[in-house]
């Protein structure tokens, strides 16, 4: 058995059909058939079953496709490591929605000038979007601010901050509310998935309260101009609201009997190697966030 083995299973297992993954690998359709055959002889199971004239995958062969895929994943990214090695190799990673649309360009320019040696590669999703993505190796690593944790994922805490209710000045709410109030109210709230959102419904949730937002977004800029125009009430990290507080196009209300806040985690993958160039870059982010708690 071997990596060519594995690389001929992965096309077949993407494509469903040997014929097209014949195609794609420049290969005829009887080697393919072939090779399959081998690896089945290797491992003493069968990898597909063929139906109706279709390609089904076997349960056998999907466990082997998530070592495949680990295996082929790792192979490529060898190849990179060593071969960037003397110019200072290069380092993907992912940001939260927050973190992109208030620190990243400061942290691009910060990396730019202290690790130019570096080709970075850089992102913007949310949290649940770029944990997947680690664990796909299509990142090194990311910065979430919420981490459901795959066993193959590594977290380590960066800093710590405030989520904060805010309306429109004239919008019809007192100012000050306790959390059952604050949830019959028509609210402006992250999808999701989001960490913002997981923050706040961890709360909402532990205090035996259910929540039906008035709008969901991926945007908190349109979560901020709803908030402006007077619709409803919007929880945002308190970097993001703080220039419409300053200029008073929001109002913040303050919570009784709750504090909602979300934690910046560094996560990567359990198996990542993790080069030179990878640490510098992540030094320079923990520097940049170390005044955020």
């Amino acid at each position: 058995m071997t990596i060519r083995h594995l690389e001929i299973f992965s096309a077949v297992c993407v494509r469903g059909s040997v014929t097209q993954a014949a195609e794609a690998l420049n290969m005829t359709q009887p080697a393919v058939s072939q090779a399959i055959r081998e690896l089945e002889v290797f491992y003493g199971v069968k990898l597909f079953q063929r139906m109706n004239r279709r390609l089904y995958i076997t349960d056998a062969g999907r466990s082997l496709q998530q070592y495949a895929d680990t295996i082929l994943s790792q192979l490529e990214e060898s190849v990179h490591v060593l071969r960037d090695a003397e110019a200072g190799g290069s380092c993907r990673f992912g940001v939260h929605v927050t973190l992109g649309e208030t620190r990243l360009a400061a942290i691009l320019t910060t990396l730019r000038r202290q690790v130019p040696e570096v080709q970075i590669r850089s992102c913007v999703f949310n949290s649940a979007r770029t944990e997947q993505m680690i664990l796909e190796n299509r990142l090194d690593f990311a910065v979430t601010d919420h981490v459901t944790l795959s066993p193959a994922c590594l977290a380590q805490h960066l800093c710590t901050e405030d989520l904060c209710a805010v309306c429109a000045p004239a919008f019809p709410a007192p100012e000050c509310l306790t959390l059952a109030e604050l949830v019959d109210q028509p609210l402006l709230l992250r999808e999701s998935g989001s960490g913002t959102r997981t923050s706040f419904d961890a709360v909402v949730q532990t205090a035996n309260l259910s929540v039906e937002p008035l709008l969901e977004s991926v945007s908190t800029q349109a979560l901020t101009a709803c908030a402006e125009a007077g619709l409803g009430i919007a929880v945002l990290p308190r970097s993001l609201a703080a220039g419409s507080l300053a200029r008073g196009s929001l109002r913040e209300i303050d919570l009784e009997d709750a504090r909602f806040f979300r934690q910046y985690h560094l996560v990567r993958h359990r198996r990542k190697y993790l080069t030179a160039g990878m640490q510098r870059v992540i030094a320079v982010i923990r520097a940049e966030l170390a005044g955020a708690d």
